[in-house]
């Protein structure tokens, strides 16, 4: 039965890594925007100075390519095969542990890679394929109630990734909307996790920024002051109410205003409701500072919701966002 199970994860991975290389890198004119955003990053020469801390993903990108002798184009491309062959066993791995059969961890793989599919932007950064293990692997630690501290792997590595890692304090900062006992120590440690994180990462970010590449053809936005990064609400605003309307972009909007209306009823509901709330600020951050239409940025939420909603059947199991006030304390 192990032998047939890894033959099937195997081919789901094969099947994704030839499905999202059709997609994103074979024939694609934006693949040189990715790979240059690649470079811009190593030589301190990002088209944003807010991506100038992203250091990780590029950096294994060229340990990669210097390993095995390729172009930058064929690193990044390969770096990317292996986050998605990484994501495939990481959901079955962190699925099975919370206490879910063979089936039904395997139907959790095939549902990830199909609302990836379905989602899929015309590109994609590195950091992005990062940021979905890092998202897969907490909310696997969130749906065991697992305490900030000893999830410090994860900010390490988040901080200097992409600085979508500050959802991980957000998460303890929303504690108190958990049933049961207010654990006042979690909103502490989320306010000095995200501090510590913003003054990491603003500080990586003047300390490897060297200026803007040379790229004569680029239009370069203009970014908020102190933060760096750029603010987007009346262009997402008009994007998600009139523009995609007319563009032919009906999904994106479909998507979005769903989306909210989901994590709205979850609210009302009051089922998973820190979730939800979570979820909601992520996607405010996603209007202010991304964009709406760019499907890629819901990659880290589609990360979080497989491995933390997804159903456990292990005797016993119990999830937290619905445990009564009188059970006793989780494991930190």
């Amino acid at each position: 039965m192990r032998a047939c199970v890894l033959a099937v994860l195997a081919l789901l991975a094969l099947g994704e890594i030839r499905l999202f290389d059709r997609l994103l890198y074979e024939g694609r004119p934006e693949f040189g925007f990715v790979v240059e955003s690649v470079d811009g990053v190593l030589r301190g020469r990002p088209v944003s100075k807010s991506w100038a801390h992203r250091l990780l993903a590029p950096a294994a990108v060229a340990a990669l390519g210097r390993a095995g002798g390729w172009e930058r184009p064929r690193a990044v491309q390969l770096f990317a095969d292996g986050m998605i062959a990484a994501s495939v066993a990481a959901i079955y791995l962190l699925v099975r542990r919370k206490g879910a059969g063979r089936a039904a961890a395997l139907a959790a793989v095939v549902t990830f890679g199909l609302a990836h599919a379905m989602f899929v932007y015309k590109l994609e950064y590195p950091w992005d394929g990062v940021d979905v293990l890092l998202f897969l692997a907490f909310g696997a630690w969130a749906a065991r109630d697992g305490g900030l501290v000893r999830a410090w792997p994860l900010l390490v590595v988040g901080a200097l990734n992409h600085e979508t890692i500050v959802y991980l304090p957000l998460w303890y900062l929303l504690s108190p909307l958990d049933r049961g006992p207010r654990r006042w120590r979690d909103v502490v440690e989320g306010a000095v996790a995200m501090l510590l994180l913003l003054g990491c990462i603003g500080a990586l970010r003047h300390w490897l920024y060297q200026g803007r590449p040379d790229l004569p053809e680029a239009v370069f936005e203009r970014a908020l002051p102190v933060i760096e990064n750029h603010f987007h609400v009346r262009h997402n605003l008009r994007a998600v109410f009139i523009d995609n309307w007319r563009g032919g972009r009906v999904f994106n909007s479909v998507l979005v205003l769903a989306a909210l209306v989901a994590f709205a009823s979850e609210i009302v509901r009051r089922r998973h409701v820190r979730a939800a709330v979570w979820s909601l600020l992520v996607m405010g951050t996603i209007l202010c500072f991304g964009y709406l239409n760019e499907t890629r940025h819901y990659l880290l939420l589609m990360a979080f919701s497989v491995t933390y909603r997804w159903p456990a059947l292990r005797a016993g199991y119990q999830d937290p966002a619905l445990r009564s006030p009188a059970a006793a304390s989780p494991p930190r």
